[in-house]
């Protein structure tokens, strides 16, 4: 099958974690047997012209470990104007996909990521090129109600057009019918691909060391580190030996230092700043609990990592990790209680030897993998395909 997407947003380069999970599921597909392409427009804001990164071309052709990717830049240049960049994002769309079927041919399916603006411009794109339309929904932007009227309006049309609706967790397929109620009945949910790049767990016997617990994430608010740091203090106060590492960089991170700092945890609390994606298999195994403190997230790819790594995972209920901890995987815990997280904290400290880390990886695969969810949109497509080829079929 020759399948085409079409992301919202997309990785510059392969160390780029911007927009990995669109790479790493467009390299699955292609890995399970398909025909693959992407085409990503990439927009830039004005703010960063005259900026050295805005002299760094992106190549507009490339073949990425055999996706045929084609890229166009332009910048966000009418962020006022309703509809205006949306315009912009769909008129360099448009021009890739003419140039993707002049020299690749017509794909049999356009696969299009988040509704604003890429799931839009494909609702158009199927129209027009006749090719089946399909939409995946990545985005918080819905839960945190930044969208304006008009992008939702593009989001309902998205979602309208789509011969298919797939959502990354349960949690935001429901929030998505809730907002888009004609939708309700069209939802599935399938998750992220994890890239299966994780090193066997390590079953060596464990020394008399503290218990390492690892947050990676941006420190933005929405991440709930404040609430982790002081979890984290009151853990140890408690007694239990442990370190927290803190991987990523973000706004709030000098105000974390300084919590860090009050609460006479500082040298308990190391702060490691952005790690690359190729160093994460080494982080996690040096990590003993994984701990997603967040507010929201739409699915929660460290938790499904950590796994992955046969790392259990401490996490908040805020969407994704609903569908990713299961039992034997680690503990789920309320939202902003810091109490809460604490305990789950606690609790996993002083249980590690119940969790199996062979066990927690195999089960994690099993769901995760590329080849997993490469066989799942694989049946989506067959479905579409043979829906679009009915005789009866209406709309």
């Amino acid at each position: 099958m020759h399948v085409l997407l079409l992301p919202s947003w997309y990785p510059k380069s392969p160390n780029d974690v911007g927009g990995v999970f669109f790479r790493d599921q467009a390299l699955a597909l292609y890995r399970h047997g398909h025909k693959v392409g992407v085409i990503a427009p990439s927009m830039r804001s004005l703010r960063t012209l005259g900026k050295a990164s805005s002299k760094v071309k992106l190549p507009s052709y490339e073949d990425d470990d055999g996706l045929l990717t084609y890229r166009k830049e332009l910048f966000a240049a009418l962020p006022r104007i309703p509809y205006g960049n949306y315009h912009l994002f769909r008129k360099a769309a448009r021009e890739l996909l003419e140039r993707y079927i002049a020299e690749n041919g017509k794909p049999d399916i356009l696969h299009a990521h988040a509704a604003v603006y890429a799931g839009a411009a494909g609702a158009e794109l199927s129209e027009e090129f006749g090719i089946p339309y399909v939409l995946t929904e990545h985005s918080s932007g819905f839960a945190r109600r930044i969208y304006s009227h008009w992008q939702l309006k593009l989001a309902e049309k998205a979602i309208q057009s789509a011969s298919a609706c797939i959502a990354v967790s349960p949690s935001l397929a429901d929030l998505l019918s809730e907002q888009f109620p004609s939708s309700r009945s069209h939802w599935k949910w399938i998750p992220n691909v994890v890239a299966e790049r994780f090193k066997k767990p390590d079953l060596t016997e464990r020394k008399e060391q503290p218990v390492r617990f690892l947050n990676l994430a941006l420190m933005t608010e929405k991440k709930g580190q404040f609430d982790l740091i002081q979890a984290f203090g009151k853990l140890v106060s408690n007694g239990l030996n442990a370190e927290l590492w803190l991987a990523g960089n973000g706004p709030i991170r000098p105000e974390l230092e300084k919590t860090a700092v009050n609460l006479g945890i500082a040298d308990k609390v190391r702060f490691m700043g952005s790690i690359e994606p190729d160093k994460v298999p080494d982080l996690l195994a040096q990590t003993d609990v994984m701990v997603v403190s967040s507010y929201y997230e739409t699915f929660g790819v460290v938790a499904a990592e950590a796994l992955m790594a046969g790392v259990p995972v401490v996490a908040t209920r805020c969407g994704g990790p609903e569908c990713i901890v299961e039992e034997g995987d680690g503990v789920l815990v309320p939202l902003k209680q810091p109490f809460a997280l604490q305990e789950g904290m606690r609790h996993m400290g002083e249980n590690l030897p119940d969790y199996n880390p062979i066990a927690i990886a195999e089960r994690a695969k099993a769901r995760f993998s590329g080849s997993a969810i490469a066989s799942r949109l694989t049946t989506v497509y067959h479905n579409v395909l043979s829906a679009s080829a009915s005789p009866n079929r209406v709309g």
